[in-house]
């Protein structure tokens, strides 16, 4: 038997998801596999080791991350769950959770995934937003929300993804297919009900927040931060839509845009095979 857990956390304390064994001169750094993995030894009192199905980096956010565990004995799902929100911190939640009997020896989400969805938000106003800062990339100038819709189309499909990776990404192959690529915009006056008041610097109409979505079988390292930043250079004018498809040509990663900050990247999903508990691919 083994159980899965659906996780939820607010990356901007985590040094990322996985594990990091402390150095002799080092100490060891906070993440989300180990504050799960220390909350699961105090629930079943022996060492327990979870298998995430994404490394997410230093600061980006969850609300689909899947795990899985072999347990060391039964305990039901909602004892389960009330039992981790006691020892978890409050940045990490586990919210569901379920039994698969018989599953593939060791289930490793990793490689049962059916593809991961993860959404990008940006704020483009004049003054940041306290309340949403932690998971946004704030912009001060507005940009133009149709040539980035326009470029997002090019990643479409199956490419060579080497131009818009880190430099240390150490995959085997840089080839993986996007399946699709969603920007949207929400003028401020959906956002905020004080948006006509007197004095803003920035009017009701604006395209204050611009979210984009990115769905694939699988990713690279900062691959898609690297898309984001890149789109974000052509919403500002800095180059045209076109230098997508240059890019992924080259595999000149001098010529696509910045990496986007970590703080506006969630991974809103993992979508799971049906038969592992899972709901797949609605549409698919």
């Amino acid at each position: 038997m083994a159980m899965l857990l659906r996780l939820a956390y607010d990356g901007t304390e985590f040094h990322g998801f996985a594990r990091q064994r402390p150095g002799d001169d080092a100490p060891e750094v906070r993440t989300v596999q180990g504050e799960l993995e220390r909350a699961l030894t105090r629930i079943y009192k022996r060492e327990v080791e979870i298998r995430g199905a994404s490394r997410t980096d230093a600061g980006v956010h969850a609300r689909g991350q899947i795990v899985a565990f072999d347990p060391p004995f039964a305990i039901p799902a909602r004892g389960l769950l009330l039992g981790l929100a006691g020892h978890l911190p409050r940045d990490l939640i586990a919210y569901a959770a379920w039994e698969v009997d018989d599953p593939p020896e060791p289930l490793h989400p990793r490689f049962h995934t059916l593809g991961k969805l993860y959404r990008y938000q940006i704020r483009a106003t004049v003054l940041r937003d306290p309340l949403s800062a932690r998971r946004e990339w704030h912009i001060t100038k507005p940009l133009d929300v149709e040539a980035m819709a326009a470029a997002a189309a090019r990643f479409v499909g199956e490419h060579d993804f080497a131009g818009f990776r880190a430099s240390d990404c150490q995959a085997k192959t840089t080839v993986r297919r996007v399946c699709a690529v969603e920007v949207r915009a929400t003028a401020l006056a959906e956002l905020d009900p004080l948006a006509t008041e007197r004095g803003r610097l920035d009017g009701p109409e604006a395209a204050a927040r611009v979210e984009l979505d990115v769905r694939g079988d699988a990713f690279l390292k900062n691959m898609v931060r690297v898309m984001v930043g890149t789109l974000v250079a052509v919403g500002r004018g800095q180059f045209g839509p076109e230098r997508i498809d240059e890019v992924l040509a080259s595999g000149a990663r001098a010529r696509a845009g910045p990496t986007a900050p970590a703080r506006g990247l969630s991974l809103v999903e993992v979508f799971w095979p049906a038969a592992l508990g899972g709901r797949g691919i609605s549409g698919e």
